[in-house]
């Protein structure tokens, strides 16, 4: 199926691995343009990608990304906020730095990433912003701490905010949340914890990188183009109910 992607400029943050990486891959399947952003740039990338080492949780980070794309491309089409922090820390291990930490990453960092590229965007009238937020924002967490579980909630009802605020411009905004996706950010996790979770999705098995990357690169395309200000979970069914 094509996707009508041939030929945008897509930025993803978090680009150096997990889903972040497999989201780049996706959306350069597709055709498009790739601006791999990270706080630790990824140092290999496929030809014609450019890397962007950027602090997402900073304006000038997140500007520096969207500069990237406008100065190398002269456009931006797609962003996909990736780069987050999972964080574990119970409500008494929750020091306020950690607090600061994560949301200044996971809520912050989307909110400066989307206010730039939306500002991009505009002019266009043509844009799509994938979010993500997680399981952990509706059920408050099995072993997610309060800071990770506040900033994924956080992210979600950002995201209808930015729908309101860009949809009159031709700008959809969407939300995604995955389950218990096998990448370095679950590991911390633990063998038997993410088998827990496995046996208790209905699909018996955790997800892939890949499989939440095609939904992503789905909500990118032209056929999404009336999807806007919606959450899509990518859970192998364990949020049902």
């Amino acid at each position: 199926m094509d996707l009508g992607l041939s030929g945008r400029v897509a930025a993803v943050t978090g680009a150096a691995s997990g889903i972040g990486a497999a989201c780049a891959q996706a959306l350069a399947d597709e055709g498009c343009q790739i601006v791999a952003a990270d706080l630790r740039a990824p140092t290999t990338l496929p030809e014609g990608w450019i890397a962007v080492e950027a602090d997402v949780a900073t304006a000038a980070g997140a500007q520096a990304i969207v500069d990237a794309a406008l100065g190398r491309f002269q456009r931006l089409d797609v962003l996909v906020t990736c780069a987050g922090i999972y964080e574990t820390r119970d409500l008494a291990e929750t020091t306020a730095e950690t607090w600061d930490q994560v949301l200044g990453v996971n809520l912050r960092g989307t909110f400066l990433c989307a206010q730039a590229a939306i500002a991009a965007m505009r002019p266009r009238g043509w844009g799509r912003v994938v979010t993500f937020t997680s399981m952990a924002a509706r059920t408050g967490g099995t072993l997610a701490g309060p800071a990770y579980v506040a900033s994924k909630a956080g992210v979600l009802g950002l995201t209808r905010s930015l729908a309101h605020a860009a949809g009159p411009d031709g700008i959809t905004v969407n939300c995604v949340a995955p389950g218990v996706i096998d990448t370095p950010m679950t590991a911390v996790m633990g063998d038997e914890a993410k088998r827990t979770f496995a046996s208790s999705t209905p699909l018996r098995r955790n997800g892939t990188p890949e499989e939440v990357a095609a939904v992503v690169a789905m909500l990118a395309s032209e056929s999404a183009g009336f999807v806007h200000g919606t959450l899509v979970n990518v859970d192998g069914g364990l949020a049902m109910g």
